[in-house]
């Protein structure tokens, strides 16, 4: 059956042949010098790693989203244990299955707005405890649509403002996917600001929570701590760290390098990973000489002593075995929403290949190009 092609797909798998040098002994080179409760992380990473690899397989095998469609974007439920992956204009839902499997459950064969009218979405997030996910068209930036996932249709168009395209979205918080939380965070290209549908009409912006720029501050992708700090990067390479919305950001970090095209954030605010398209950006939030333990998300860093990004990249050889331009997806830290929220690893893609970054390693030995890499079969 085609439910069962494509499940045969989804764990096609095409190993990076043995006379490429893997990451894996360059991981084990990183570890020689670290204490043996190293082996321990080492395990942890795997497992991450090893879900990772499933979502990643999943979305190589969603359904046909039109001729010569790709996987563009993936979402993972908590609340009800299904992952989501936008395929053109078509939405493959996958089961989580015992021992951390996928299984493929069904696809959303169009996506249409109110009018009927079919679209691609530029971005997709969960809301209200999984039931429902929020999408973008890019060609109507003023405009959200909220599909109701048991019925796999959107049965909503809010009218976010007249004249406030908004590029990007991101929850309240970061785990308020799974809560009946109705409001979220919008991004334009210099403003920053909630987001409440329960509003209506044509402008759904909270106006005591909107903070405005007056240059042209080209906000490119947000994210959310667990208690609702922001951080927000920008077509420039800037970084902004805010306590709360409606307010200037308590930290500006000055362009460390290319546009940043996605952006994540531990729960507790300690560290961001920002995405460029060839490397990712690492950096520690927390103030060297504040006693208390502060971030520059609750006080502003010294002029002297704002903090050095580590550069996380792939390795030469693994560039020249991919013989494509490097193209990285948006970064993201593990999420652990089931009461232990330490993040362990960091994970993008690149074509048919997931790179998986050990956190304490990068950051205890600032190895960033010490990682493990699969590849998967580009179907």
């Amino acid at each position: 059956s085609d439910g069962e092609d494509e499940i045969d797909q989804i764990f096609r798998r095409a190993p990076v042949p043995s006379n490429v040098k893997t990451t894996l002994t360059a991981a084990a080179e990183a570890a020689a010098d670290e204490p043996s409760d190293e082996e321990e992380d080492e395990s942890e990473e795997e497992e991450s790693e090893g879900d990772e690899d499933d979502e990643s397989d999943a979305g190589e095998g969603a359904g046909a989203g039109g001729q010569g469609a790709k996987n563009s974007m993936l979402a993972v439920g908590y609340k009800h244990d299904r992952s989501f992956v936008v395929r053109g204009s078509r939405i493959g839902v996958f089961r989580h299955g015992e021992n951390d499997g996928i299984e493929f459950d069904t696809t959303i064969s169009r996506i249409d707005d109110t009018h009927g009218t079919e679209f691609t979405p530029s971005s997709v997030m969960l809301h209200e405890q999984d039931s429902s996910m929020v999408l973008q068209n890019r060609d109507r930036p003023h405009e959200l649509y909220r599909m109701d996932l048991e019925y796999g249709k959107v049965v909503e168009e809010w009218k976010v403002h007249e004249d406030i395209p908004t590029v990007s979205i991101a929850p309240n918080t970061k785990y308020s996917q799974m809560t009946g939380d109705k409001t979220l965070v919008g991004l334009s290209h210099n403003m920053l600001y909630r987001i409440d549908p329960r509003v209506g009409g044509d402008n759904m912006v909270v106006q005591n929570e909107l903070q405005s720029y007056t240059t042209k501050s080209h906000f490119t992708a947000a994210a959310t701590t667990e208690s609702g700090a922001i951080v927000v990067g920008s077509g420039k390479g800037e970084i902004r760290l805010f306590d709360r919305l409606g307010v200037r950001a308590k930290t500006t970090l000055p362009a460390l390098g290319e546009a940043i095209l996605g952006i994540d954030v531990t729960s507790d605010g300690r560290y961001v990973v920002a995405t460029c398209k060839t490397y990712l950006l690492l950096i520690d939030t927390k103030l060297p000489s504040d006693p208390t333990g502060k971030t520059g998300f609750q006080k502003s860093f010294p002029q002297a002593q704002k903090p050095a990004p580590r550069r996380l990249q792939l390795r030469p050889e693994h560039v020249v075995y991919m013989s494509a331009p490097i193209s990285f997806t948006p970064a993201k830290f593990n999420q652990s929403p089931d009461g232990n929220h330490s993040e362990k690893t960091i994970v993008t893609s690149t074509g048919p290949f997931v790179i998986t970054w050990n956190l304490r390693r990068a950051l205890g030995t600032g190895r960033g190009d010490a990682y493990h890499i699969k590849q998967y079969a580009d179907v």
